[in-house]
């Protein structure tokens, strides 16, 4: 029996491209390594007074060592590739504004636009020429002489309704108290113009002594006795007179009279101003049926636009002297859309 000699062929090339391989693919890791970049200081300022859909917004990167800058602002505009931008949102709403550089590291931010809004020109809100108080049952001549003018509408703060359209209109008091009178000119309510007037309760008359027919001079006698003097009856008219011009300035409300006001504000017929005329202060407190609190803010937000406002029961705790609304305790619910919410 032979036996064969088993013989090992070693090739040297093989093994010097495995060795070539292995080299390259340390050298790529290692470049990998070192050529990643450093995000810690990736970031961007933005620069603008106002968040609105009119402003030019600026956005600037932080980080000076990027070469590469690729901005998305969240809407349907293109994407800018500079490291300083300048954007407008054409539209109201939040966005998230996101910066990618040297295409690895990322940063965002968001931020809300909003409408911008409209200012009041003083030069546009209408004057009105009014006396300052008036008697109840004396008519009252209100008049606008306004250039810019072209149509008017006058409240003359007695009803929820309009109660003239001309430049010049006539009225006639029939309650006492302080009166808000409201114009608007060529419907632009955003310059409407109120003024405030004292109606005083209508003078009452002296009534004559009726002429004696026959001459009694003890009577006479009694009768300028009794009699006061002029001076002192003078005085007594004028105390009285403040005394009721003092009660007329008294605000006076009735819980039908709120309702009224609450439901015309909730469907932009009334202002707010015109409601919190009736308060102590501006902001009272607010109580819900279940005894939840709110301000007279979140209140109005509450009733503002709804389709429907149904007020079962109006609560009011009044100043004792004044006649000022304290506060108010309100069962009533609201409708939107399909759903009915209860206060």
């Amino acid at each position: 029996m032979n036996n064969k000699s088993i013989k090992t062929h070693f090739d040297l090339n093989v093994f010097l491209t495995f060795l070539v391989l292995l080299i390259c693919g340390f050298g790529l890791f290692a470049f990998r390594v070192n050529s990643k970049v450093d995000c810690t200081n990736v970031g961007f300022d933005v620069i603008t007074n106002s968040y609105t859909t009119e402003d030019l917004i600026e956005f600037k990167s932080m980080d000076a060592s990027g070469v590469d800058w690729e901005w998305d602002f969240g809407d349907s505009d293109a994407k800018a590739y500079r490291s300083d931008v300048v954007h407008q949102f054409k539209k109201e709403g939040t966005y998230e504004v996101a910066l990618k550089m040297n295409g690895q590291c990322v940063s965002s931010k968001k931020i809300v636009i909003s409408k911008r809004k409209k200012l009041v020109d003083p030069e546009l809100i209408p004057n009105i020429v009014l006396p300052e108080y008036v008697r109840v049952g004396q008519e009252v001549v209100f008049e606008n002489n306004s250039s810019f003018a072209n149509s008017w509408q006058w409240s003359f703060g007695e009803t929820m309704a309009i109660d003239g359209d001309g430049r010049k209109e006539k009225y006639s008091y029939k309650t006492p108290g302080e009166k808000t009178i409201l114009l608007v000119v060529n419907g632009d309510r955003r310059h409407e113009a109120k003024q405030r007037i004292t109606v005083l309760p209508e003078l009452r008359q002296r009534r004559e002594r009726n002429p004696i027919s026959r001459v009694d001079h003890i009577e006479n006698v009694l009768q300028q006795i009794d009699d006061k003097p002029a001076v002192q009856v003078e005085e007594e008219e004028q105390v009285a007179e403040a005394q009721a011009a003092e009660r007329a300035a008294r605000i006076t409300i009735s819980s039908d009279e709120m309702q009224q006001l609450l439901i015309g504000y909730s469907g932009r017929n009334v202002d707010d101003v015109a409601i919190r005329n009736y308060f102590c202060y501006s902001n009272i407190p607010v109580f819900s049926s279940t005894g939840k609190r709110f301000t007279v803010s979140q209140f109005f937000k509450e009733i503002r636009d709804v389709n429907k406002l149904e007020v079962k029961q109006i609560k009011m705790v009044k100043d004792q002297t004044t006649g000022c609304v304290k506060s108010m305790t309100i069962n009533m619910r609201t409708k939107k859309g399909l759903f009915w919410k209860t206060f």
